[in-house]
């Protein structure tokens, strides 16, 4: 897993899981219709594009250009970055204990039955 200097703010992130979940390479405008349409954000093309630069910055996004529209390809798997974000997630509210995160998932009645089987299950294929 690649190691990531501190995560990512909201808005970035925002950016990167529309990326992330929609065909690559994708254009300013493309990014900006999604947002839009799917998110309470509107941002100006301005504030978009600052953003998108941070992530170049940042080794998240690789741009380029087709005619006069440039376009991005995410340079940092979904998975990794989830990754990352859970283990720092664990590491500062739960001691890195995983038995600690499910002790305050079951508190907080957060997790539904079907989370528990599917959780069951999950611990008897990582077993095997």
């Amino acid at each position: 897993m690649r190691h990531f200097e501190k995560r990512l703010p909201d808005a970035e992130l925002e950016i990167m899981k529309v990326i992330w979940h929609n065909d690559t390479p994708i254009s300013t405008s493309e990014v900006k219709k999604i947002i839009d349409d799917e998110t309470d954000n509107k941002w100006t093309q301005q504030t978009l594009q600052s953003l998108l630069n941070r992530l170049i910055a940042k080794k998240f996004l690789e741009k380029g250009k087709i005619g006069k529209e440039y376009i991005y390809t995410p340079l940092v798997a979904e998975k990794d970055y989830v990754e990352y974000e859970s283990g720092e997630f664990l590491k500062k509210m739960h001691s890195n204990s995983v038995v600690g995160l499910m002790k305050a998932l079951f508190d907080s009645d957060k997790i539904s039955e079907e989370d528990i089987s599917e959780l069951e299950k999950i611990l008897k294929d990582k077993r095997k």
